[in-house]
């Protein structure tokens, strides 16, 4: 069994976010109707402040997403060693944001408060509201390694032999994860080039952007590291399309017929191809998994 540890390691990635909403009590929802059968929340502070600190949490996931691998075990996060560095200068430009946004928030806290004051009435509730406001957010993230115990270990021999059991499985299903994943993000790219460059006949031109190409020679450029399981079939489709639009820019598409055309077909060859792999491979839904919580 291949030690992926020695190639890449685990990031726990850590965020949370003040709610800035509470269940309404069940004596206000009974002026309403049977409480056991309704639920309410209220607004703390008007939602839209909240959410610049929550997009740089989006922007985060997504980001890393592009640098990492999916993991079975939820919160986790697999980097290649290549990566890590790539992985540490995001996640700290996307930490120094989010503590922008909440400085931000922060500093507008107490209009904000006085605002639901004013707008919930007799529902507004001082005790709602936690007088270190900054607390109640964090932006942070942990490497890792894991590894099945060894046979010295203080488990009885049972246990060591059922311990690294489920270790092998996980890492199937990790080496699983990590194909399929990279197999359907490649296939996405493919399919969108494909789909922007080919029109029917009397059908108006497809506008494409610049973000497509680059989105393209992104994954182009970090395959190598994100490979970790040697996917033989993917390289060789992979090193096919750095082949046929390697150096290519949208500009010089929409200014040349031609190579549109050729690469439209070019690449429609490896989205039929790539379509066939996909067959084989298992049909999981694809998470790239955080740990994410909202706190009171």
């Amino acid at each position: 069994m291949k030690d992926i540890f020695q190639e890449a390691c685990l990031v726990q990635m850590s965020t949370s976010c003040w709610q800035g909403s509470r269940i309404l009590e069940p004596s206000v929802m009974e002026e309403v109707g049977d409480s056991d059968w309704l639920r309410g929340r209220k607004y703390l502070v008007n939602p839209e402040t909240l959410h610049p600190i929550r997009a740089v949490i989006s922007r985060a996931r997504k980001d890393l997403e592009k640098k990492a691998l999916p993991f079975p075990i939820h919160g986790l996060t697999l980097v290649p060693k290549e990566q890590i560095g790539v992985v540490e200068e995001i996640l700290n430009l996307h930490r120094a944001t989010f503590y922008e946004a909440v400085q931000e928030f922060e500093e507008g806290y107490e209009e904000a408060r006085e605002m639901a004051r004013s707008s919930l009435g007799k529902l507004f509730s001082e005790a709602d509201y936690p007088g270190q406001i900054r607390t109640k957010f964090d932006f942070s993230w942990t490497y890792l390694t894991i590894q099945t115990p060894g046979r010295h270990s203080i488990l009885t021999p049972e246990i060591y032999e059922r311990e690294k059991a489920k270790f092998a499985a996980m890492m199937q299903e990790t080496e699983e994860l990590c194909i399929a994943a990279l197999r359907a993000e490649f296939a996405d790219n493919v399919a969108h080039i494909v789909n922007r460059l080919t029109s029917q006949e009397n059908e108006k031109p497809k506008v494409f952007k610049r973000s497509m190409m680059e989105k393209m020679q992104a994954f182009l450029d970090s395959f190598e590291a994100r490979n970790l399981f040697d996917d033989d079939e993917l390289q060789r489709l992979v090193s096919e399309a750095r082949r046929i639009v390697g150096g290519v820019s949208a500009s010089t598409l929409r200014e040349d017929p031609f190579l549109k055309h050729q690469i439209a077909a070019e690449m429609g060859k490896v989205k039929d191809t790539l379509n066939l792999a996909l067959v084989d491979i298992p049909r999981r839904k694809i998470h790239l998994q955080e740990s994410h919580s909202f706190a009171a």
